[in-house]
């Protein structure tokens, strides 16, 4: 018995050494960036929750307008320094998508699928992002001011869209869930045809990354998919938690 305790009191050091391992590899960009990042995002909303109806809506639309604005930039960015190729360039990993969703919610603010969709895949890929980091080419200090805003901007709109009162139910959930299925599918079939690994569903993200914790491919993708259907259980029942104060308060008057 007490040769099986000190075996697993063993592992979760093991595992807990290796964490520590990868946070301290962390490029200093990574922390430098994503703390100013942080800062301006907390700021943003503040603003923005003060505002009146027509300053949200000039807010809105000039963050879509920086989004496509950071997106063209680092894509001529790449032309410039010649290391443009459809493997690795194109705009096709979640937070990025979801990022290019901006402009469309800036004209189409009502409709609800968006909105669930920053809510839970926005927010989830974004808030990950910032933990964790594949971007080998930090030493270039556009592609990670471009990886910090975009993620940022994805956050700050998913923050907001709280704050005008938006609040998922399980049908937005299982909405988002197959909205996300789908997306998986598409990316998987996409880099099958390029030989890329977009979303990184044929390989681990390179550079080290909390992925080096997982299993080998498949394993580690599915480890990968499970994670993010958690995470988004989450914050379906976080966002619960509210109405059921509300309503044991209700049920006590």
């Amino acid at each position: 018995m007490s040769e099986s305790l000190t075996y697993h009191s063993s592992i979760e050091k093991n595992i807990l050494f290796q964490i520590l391992d990868i946070i301290k590899a962390l490029p200093e960009r990574h922390v430098v960036y994503g703390t100013i990042s942080t800062l301006l995002c907390i700021a943003g909303v503040w603003i923005y929750s003060h505002c009146s109806s027509r300053l949200k809506s000039v807010i809105i639309q000039t963050v879509s307008w920086l989004v496509i604005v950071n997106e063209i930039f680092f894509q001529i960015s790449l032309l410039y320094y010649g290391i443009w190729n459809t493997k690795n360039s194109l705009p096709l990993e979640m937070c990025y998508i979801s990022a290019l969703l901006i402009p469309v919610y800036s004209y189409q603010r009502e409709l609800r699928s968006l909105k669930s969709w920053f809510f839970f895949a926005g927010f989830g890929g974004s808030f990950f992002a910032f933990l964790n980091t594949n971007l080998s080419e930090l030493d270039m200090v556009y592609m990670s001011i471009h990886y910090f805003f975009a993620h940022g901007l994805v956050i700050f709109i998913m923050l907001i869209i709280v704050i005008d009162g938006f609040r998922p139910n399980w049908f937005d959930y299982f909405k988002t869930v197959m909205h996300t299925t789908l997306l998986v599918f598409v990316i998987s079939s996409i880099n099958y045809f390029l030989d890329s690994n977009y979303m990184f569903t044929r390989a681990k993200p390179p550079g080290t990354t909390f992925a080096e914790l997982m299993p080998g491919w498949p394993y580690y993708f599915l480890m990968m998919l499970l994670i993010g259907l958690m995470f988004y259980t989450i914050l379906m029942l976080v966002k619960l938690i509210p109405n059921k104060i509300n309503n044991a308060h209700n049920a006590q008057k």
